[in-house]
């Protein structure tokens, strides 16, 4: 339903309603960001809700190479990340993660390809337990950040 109202300067604009849990009618919230002058637009696939790291952690590097090959190990000296975490295979040969558990070649873990395979969790995701990796081949780089 439409409803049709005045705003401050008497110029006559229409709100979107809809009929709430108890039978009220109420204004229709659309998701919406906002440009540097402060004017809303509505979200869609030219215009995404921007992503904001609310603690404002700042990234901690974790980059390295595999340790042990055929052996997980964790990342980040074992520490939580708090507010999410990326890791990237800068090697020739896949790697494996997995932030509920040990990760090995399969399983619960997720491959990441070779040269550039990419995994990056949104904003404030804080896994169940410490980040591990599993390469085959002692040596094989990856780049990893946690915030």
């Amino acid at each position: 339903m439409t409803l049709l109202v005045k705003d401050a300067n008497t110029t006559v604009q229409s709100l979107s309603t809809v009929i709430d849990a108890s039978g009220n009618l109420v204004p229709a919230h659309a998701p919406a960001s906002t440009n540097a002058q402060g004017v809303a637009a509505p979200v869609g696939p030219q215009n995404p809700l921007p992503v904001v790291n609310t603690a404002a952690n700042s990234a901690s590097d974790g980059s390295g190479t595999v340790a042990a090959g055929g052996s997980a190990q964790t990342l980040f000296g074992g520490a939580v990340p708090a507010n999410g975490f990326l890791v990237q295979n800068n090697s020739s040969a896949a790697l494996w993660i997995c932030d509920t558990g040990a990760a090995s070649d399969g399983g619960a873990s997720l491959q990441l390809a070779p040269n550039g395979g990419l995994f990056v969790t949104p904003s404030g995701y804080k896994p169940a337990g410490p980040v591990s990796l599993f390469g085959g081949t002692t040596g094989q780089a990856f780049a990893a950040r946690r915030w």
